[in-house]
């Protein structure tokens, strides 16, 4: 039995494609800044929206939190066994998942 596989591209035409967007950018800047400055703003009638984002935002950092403990005291134990490591990617896992909850609205409007 034969799988098919997507067609890959050839790296050597993303890398063409590349430098000739990086060049018409750095030969038309002035195109670059004649984008419009968009300023969002909130359609009418989503508040309750906003406020289910920032349960879920609530429930997310504090499932982080309880992760973060459960992996330390996984840490703390698996230490007399020799599997630190998975305590240990617990931890980071947990970090990464509060820091990204805790800035998801700074995120965002990065690219807004």
């Amino acid at each position: 039995m034969t799988e098919k596989t997507a067609p890959r591209v050839p790296r050597s035409w993303l890398v063409a494609v590349g430098v000739l967007t990086a060049a018409l950018v750095m030969l038309m800047p002035e195109t670059a800044l004649a984008l419009p400055d968009l300023n969002p703003e909130q359609p009418p009638g989503t508040e309750g929206f906003t406020t289910v984002l920032n349960w879920i935002v609530w429930g997310v950092i504090i499932l982080g939190l309880a992760a973060f403990l459960c992996s330390a005291g996984y840490l703390a134990f698996a230490s007399f066994t020799g599997r630190e490591i998975q305590g240990f990617k617990g931890l980071i896992i947990a970090i990464i998942v509060c820091i990204l909850a805790t800035a998801a609205g700074a995120i965002i409007a990065v690219f807004i």
